[in-house]
């Protein structure tokens, strides 16, 4: 059995720097394999010292290192997606990357319908975002949880064309139905060509056939297997997750927020009920600094701040997700994220593009707590949206040796959060993470 598996979190809304962490750790302790859990819309960035670039959606993030993957029951995939990203991978030099997958016969698959239906959802909110990545993860999700197995795809269904044929029919009713009544007046003017665009591929005949084609590609590609096979191995595991702790359907920011439960309890349960007895090691993620794509709320957000750590930043946003925003880093926001997994407390906390930091001002914002107090049964939410961070700001000297940085960064968030620091990223590569000491 595996002697160690670290879990990987982000404590945010998502866009920690998880895919560098994954692939320095599944480097440095040469991991046998990656554990995938969540959505298959993730996209973690992965640059190495020796010049490979990749943004991973479904394989894990030691990919570059033969590291294989295994998407687990608790990771809902895109079939779609998957050939998309075996093609690009491909192009790279991996010469069969299915060879480096397997996936849980259970996994709920995402379709394009869900995709359609994720982006007519945000599109008629108008001027009210929740925010969505648009592929449609968070969409299967919820129809498996409305209608069951008569709509849902799982990953051992996917070579029975029939089946399939059956089950994207009956997804393709339900929507037809449930926008029947819909035009590209209802969402806002700029919206128009976006709405008509999906409902034009929602009424498409030919469509259906093109998934079904699609699918029973990948289905002949996939290798079956289950967690409690995977956990037979020998050496160290990761656990990639996907989306933030923020973004927990239950606990996160309402109403912005996933499908999907996101907290760490969720990993541990899973591992523990295959049988998994071994050691665990919980890591929490996040930026130096704030960083949210799309809606919710957000106290820190500084354009000018925007501006300075991601320049041209601009030209990542999309009409699902919204703008990219950046602040000073909310110390109230971790305490909240660590408080919601207060189950399964962390064992450390790897905190990533410090070398943003470090190229523009050398000035470390953090904001310690709020000028104000929520008013009388006030939402969190909705006191987020009006609070006035407390900023206070750090600045690091010059020159200074990466492991006094280290120890400074360490103890400035130790002292604020209870939590050791693990890893200290200052750059875009598995040499730029500097680590404890310590396990």
């Amino acid at each position: 059995m595996l002697e160690k598996i670290y879990v990987v979190t982000d404590l945010g809304p998502g866009d920690g720097g998880k895919g560098g962490v994954v692939h320095a750790l599944s480097r440095n302790f040469d991991a046998s394999v990656i554990i995938k859990r969540g959505g298959a819309q993730g996209s973690h960035g992965v640059r190495t010292s020796y010049g490979e670039s990749f943004n991973f959606s479904q394989w894990g993030c030691g990919t570059f290192e033969g590291v294989p993957t295994f998407l687990s029951e608790q990771m809902v995939i895109s079939p779609v997606g998957l050939g998309n990203e075996s093609e690009a991978l491909k192009r790279l030099g991996i010469y069969d990357p299915f060879t480096l997958l397997s996936v849980d016969p259970s996994c709920i698959c995402a379709t394009p319908f869900h995709r359609i239906s994720s982006q007519l959802e945000e599109l008629l909110l108008r001027n009210n975002p929740r925010g969505t990545i648009g592929t449609g993860v968070g969409q299967a999700y919820r129809m498996h949880n409305a209608l069951g197995k008569e709509a849902t795809i799982r990953a051992s269904e996917l070579r029975n064309r029939e089946v399939v044929r059956i089950k994207l029919q009956k997804q393709l009713d339900y929507y037809r139905e449930r926008y029947a009544r819909i035009s590209q007046e209802d969402g806002l003017p700029g919206d128009a060509e976006l709405i008509a665009e999906n409902l034009d591929l929602l009424y498409d005949d030919g469509f259906l056939p093109y998934c079904l084609d699609l699918f029973e590609d990948v289905g002949k590609k996939l290798r079956l297997e289950s967690l409690s096979e995977v956990l037979k191995g020998d050496g160290v595991a990761v656990v990639e997750c996907s989306h933030g702790v923020l973004t927990d359907a239950e606990t996160g920011l309402k109403p912005h927020v996933s499908a999907i439960r996101t907290l760490p309890k969720f990993t541990m349960e899973m591992l523990r009920a295959a049988g998994y007895d071994g050691e665990i090691i919980n890591y929490a993620i996040h930026r130096a600094y704030e960083i949210r794509h799309g809606a919710g709320p957000m106290p820190t957000y500084d354009p000018e701040f925007t501006a300075r750590m991601l320049p041209g930043s601009h030209k990542d946003e999309n009409r699902w997700q919204g703008i990219i925003r950046a602040g000073a880093l909310d110390l109230n926001l971790l305490r909240y994220a660590l408080n919601m997994s207060s189950d399964t407390p962390f064992d450390g906390l790897c905190l990533t593009w410090f070398d943003q930091i470090l190229a523009c001002d050398r000035i470390w914002p953090l904001c310690v707590n709020y000028k104000n107090a929520p008013a009388t049964n006030e939402s969190y939410v909705d006191f987020l949206k009006k609070a006035k961070p407390n900023t206070i700001e750090y600045s690091i000297k010059k020159p200074i040796h990466k492991q006094e940085l280290f120890e400074f960064v360490g103890n400035t968030l130790e002292g604020f959060l209870k939590v050791p620091l693990k890893l200290l990223s200052i750059g875009p590569t598995e040499l730029d993470k500097v680590s404890s000491n310590k396990n």
